[in-house]
């Protein structure tokens, strides 16, 4: 029994997208987490006092959020307890550096480590063949790499759920959504069961994708004591 209990918390833990972080007066718990590109990471305001994360370069901000992030069209500015925001990280990172504005003085710092991720598929954008493969299938929280084989591109969405080439709309890291002839790769983690069509912006190109996020295989038959 302890055996198998072992065995699902790892495959929990493997599968993890989310990482929590609690906001308090006047410090982050915890103060540094490490995750996988791919992964979101959560803030909620439990202080009593005003607060934000935001990166440390002040001249432009990666991310900035309390209500909401600024390039997501929330808020920003600090505020009190109550607020939760995410932040989703595509791509490797030796140490990506956040504070909070007004409690910086306090040592009120936090960072996030984004390793390199197992993938699932890999979808090269070729020059001449656009996706390719074009059609995927993965399981619930897999990742999936994606990469500039060659040519102006990036990926959208058909529904408009993302956007990315050299980054991604509403990362947690300096990047490029549009086409771009730049080589670029992100990770993409897809947690939602059901179909999803995407295709290329560049208007002179016509490629198009369609991946398939199907529920994990059952692990254990029914009736298994």
């Amino acid at each position: 029994m302890k055996y198998l209990y072992s065995l699902l918390l790892l495959i929990n833990v493997a599968h993890a997208a989310t990482y929590d972080v609690s906001v308090n007066d006047n410090n982050f718990l915890p103060s540094s987490v490490t995750i996988q590109a791919g992964d979101t990471v959560r803030w909620e305001n439990f202080g009593f006092n005003n607060h934000n994360v935001a990166t440390q370069n002040s001249f432009e901000f990666t991310f900035r959020c309390a209500n909401g992030c600024d390039d997501n069209g929330g808020d920003g500015d600090p505020a009190a307890a109550g607020w939760v925001s995410e932040v989703t990280f595509h791509n490797p990172s030796s140490n990506i550096a956040y504070v909070c504005e007004p409690h910086i003085g306090f040592g009120m710092t936090g960072s996030i480590k984004v390793l390199e991720p197992e993938i699932s598929e890999t979808v090269v954008i070729d020059l001449n063949q656009g996706f390719q493969p074009q059609e995927i299938t993965v399981f619930k929280g897999q990742r999936v790499l994606f990469e500039n084989g060659g040519g102006e591109h990036n990926i959208k969405a058909d529904d408009d759920r993302f956007q990315c080439a050299d980054g991604c709309r509403d990362d947690g890291m300096e990047g490029f959504e549009f086409p771009t002839g730049q080589p670029w790769q992100i990770y993409m983690q897809f947690n939602h069961i059901g179909t999803i069509d995407y295709h290329c912006e560049n208007p002179d190109h016509d490629e198009t994708g369609t991946i398939h996020v199907v529920s994990e295989p059952t692990i254990f038959a029914n009736g298994f004591e």
